[in-house]
């Protein structure tokens, strides 16, 4: 990667004397950006571009090369690279379009191109790409209009266009970048390996990524975790309501689409992720120029009691708290503060406030140890000097060890402060929920910092080749879709408790399970062919007697014959009516990131309230336990309302089991238990419906 950001010299393949070339304009760029290294043009049509000396091909370059930028046609690409690696450059920024994203030929010239630079063992950035910034190599080789100032910010884009909207949002607010990477369509170089160099890069405090997809989703995931637990990394994933996501036969999969997927990862990562491209520049901005807070506990300052309030408002949508003052803060302030001012947190100057009091009221704040950031408000009322009270909180700029971040409510009447509190690095938001959110983000990298290592996933004993058996069993039918029966021989395999159950060819042997098992039972109808058995009335509960089970078994039929005529019955199955808290646990595959396990609330309700969260595996215990914690219905299963507390420590054994089996058996696509029966404490968990699907080879 050191050739790529720290080349001895550049060659530009594909340079012209036309300023509205792209060629030329990199040129420019890298000239204009005092480039230290050796700047070779390459194009034979040319002697000279922007007064240096032009080569008619690399190989006759003699001075010191590394890295060669690529702006020639399509079809031109290929023996440029040739050339590249039979010279020695082991490193390129391909700016050229016209590959993968333009179709079928182009992906066919894309896919040999990775072969060249496989062949010399060169690193490549793009094609497609907008270029490449270094600022502490004084080196833009990008086709910018401007190159941005040095910074601490490093970030990443799959879209050029994105490039251009932050180069100039950074332009506007006085913010730079310490490295400016467009990665295009990441043929070599993607978001893993860049977080990989700027994680130990000195010059870079804050990272941003926009992505659009990754084709090495836990190498990312590896990556970013190493990474911020060093610096924050902030995401923005676009398509986050694509429609793409693969369809699924279980609810699992229903609530499994690759948004949710990257959702999981990233948090499991540490990654704070933003939903919008404004949200990026913001934390961005508060990233780069404040320090982390210590705690959670925000103190608000405000001249304006309705700012104050839709400050702490979002406190509680973001997970703030408003933190508490201490007796001392609260006297002190009253020394200066009028009798019309609030004391207590959100802290009123009221509207006649001067500098002074607003010095005053913000160094009070920050001495008071329950303060872990600030945030100042003000409304430009007639009685207040906008721009002392702006020069007085700049002076905290980069003099406190507690973040604080502004919000000039306004238009007109605060554009010189605002441009005031810029140049000085405080951070200032045109409304109050967005100063919250930064704080909040920030709050939150420093919990994920502070997160403990993943653990040693202990592995239990398993019977693997009952599991092996049943697959073999489903494929040698030609079937992809286990019966519930098979479905449960694979739990039972992995240490996951059933009800006692048994399967029945017609009525007389529906009645004989049942006296054996013991009333009350469940009678299900037995189908590979129907996943979701509620669904077609192919289930009854709480059946107390032979009576009962005679007139719901001809009931259940009728009705599974009517909704599915051409479905494959091949009779019914009795279980064991088990009570508890229902929860579903469930597994899917994802084609980047592997298996992802669902957990949350259970029942035939369960893609309607969507109280489930996603994990991707292997997981470790805790990992797991912060999972089964995490859903709204979480009280339900620690006794909420005077009822014994739920076997929470038997549920996270069973979430550790299916993590297990899906690394085992990467066979299986699909797995989901629904519900699953937690009891109370210390009486187990049971599995009580298995739904399975597998892929169609043996992996």
């Amino acid at each position: 990667m050191r050739e790529l950001f720290e080349p001895a010299g550049v060659a530009v393949i594909g340079a012209s004397p036309d300023a509205n070339k792209v060629g030329h304009i990199i040129l420019r760029n890298l000239i204009a950006s005092g480039f230290k290294g050796g700047l070779y043009p390459v194009n034979p049509r040319y002697p000279e571009v922007l007064g240096l000396k032009c080569y008619p091909s690399v190989k006759e370059i003699t001075g010191p090369l590394e890295m060669a930028a690529v702006v020639v046609p399509a079809k031109a690409v290929l023996q440029v690279m040739e050339e590249c690696g039979e010279k020695g450059i082991k490193a390129a920024v391909v700016i050229s379009a016209g590959f993968k994203e333009s179709g079928l030929e182009g992906a066919q010239m894309e896919k040999r191109m990775g072969e060249i630079i496989k062949k010399y063992g060169m690193r490549m950035i793009g094609p497609n790409c907008f270029g490449l910034i270094n600022t502490d190599h004084c080196m833009n080789a990008t086709f910018a209009k401007e190159g941005p100032r040095r910074g601490n910010i490093a970030v990443s884009s799959q879209s050029g266009a994105i490039c251009v909207v932050m180069l100039d949002w950074a332009a506007n607010i006085n913010i730079g970048f310490s490295k400016f990477i467009s990665v295009g369509n990441k043929l070599d170089v993607d978001e893993g390996h860049l977080l990989e160099y700027l994680r130990g890069d000195e010059s870079t405090k804050v990272i941003g990524l926009y992505i659009e997809g990754t084709n090495r989703g836990r190498e990312f995931m590896h990556q970013a975790d190493m990474t911020t637990r060093v610096k924050p990394v902030i995401a923005l994933k676009a398509g986050r309501t694509s429609s793409g996501a693969k369809a699924a036969s279980s609810h699992t999969g229903a609530m499994s689409g690759s948004d949710k997927v990257y959702d999981a990862a990233m948090r499991q990562a540490g990654v704070v992720r933003v939903k919008n491209i404004e949200e990026m520049f913001d934390l961005l901005q508060a990233f780069s120029t404040m320090p982390l807070p210590k705690g959670d506990g925000v103190a608000i300052i405000t001249n304006a009691g309705g700012l104050g309030v839709m400050a702490a408002d979002a406190c509680s949508d973001f997970g703030l708290t408003l933190a508490s003052l201490e007796p001392a803060t609260v006297e002190k302030l009253k020394q200066k503060l009028p009798p019309a001012a609030s004391f207590y947190n959100p802290i009123d100057v009221v509207g006649d406030a001067d500098s002074e009091r607003y010095d005053h009221a913000v160094h009070t704040v920050m001495e008071d140890p329950n303060v872990a950031c600030v945030l100042a408000l003000l409304a430009p009322t007639d009685l207040v000097d906008v721009s002392t009270v702006a020069k007085t909180l700049s002076a905290f700029a980069g003099s406190s060890p507690k973040p604080i971040v502004t919000s000039f409510v306004g238009g007109k009447e605060m554009t010189a402060s605002v441009d005031m509190l810029k140049a000085a690095g405080i951070p200032n938001y045109p409304s109050p929920d967005r100063g919250i959110r930064a704080l909040s983000a920030m709050v939150e990298h420093q919990r994920n910092r502070d997160r403990p290592q993943a653990q040693a996933v202990k592995r239990v004993e398993v019977d693997t080749e009952a599991v092996y058996e049943v697959i073999t069993k489903v494929r040698s039918e030609g079937r992809l879709q286990l019966s519930e029966d098979e479905g449960k021989t694979i739990l039972q395999a992995y240490g996951i408790s059933t009800p006692k159950e048994g399967i029945a060819r017609d009525l007389n042997g529906a009645i004989a399970l049942a006296q054996g098992i013991g009333y009350p039972v469940v009678m299900k109808i037995e189908s590979p062919e129907i996943a979701h058995k509620t669904d077609v009335g192919g289930v009854v509960l709480n059946i107390d007697s032979s009576e009962e089970l005679s007139r719901s078994y001809e009931v259940m039929m009728s009705k599974v014959r009517e909704k599915v005529p051409l479905a494959k019955i091949s009779g019914v199955s009795v279980q064991k009516m088990i009570k508890g808290r229902e929860v579903i646990v469930g597994m899917v595959r994802d084609d980047q990131f592997g298996p992802v396990i669902t957990f949350g609330l259970g029942g035939i309700f369960v893609e309607i309230m969507r109280d489930v969260t996603q994990g991707i595996a292997p997981l470790d215990r805790n990992e797991v336990e912060r999972m089964v914690r995490s859903i709204k219905a979480y009280p339900m299963l620690t006794g909420a309302r005077g009822k014994r507390p739920g076997d929470v420590p038997a549920l996270v054994d069973v979430i550790l089991r299916v993590s297990q089996l899906s690394a085992e058996f990467p066979e299986i696509e699909e797995l989901e238990m629904n519900p699953v029966m937690v009891g109370d404490e210390g009486t187990g968990v049971t599995a009580v419906d298995a739904l399975v699907t597998i892929k169609g080879e043996r992996q």
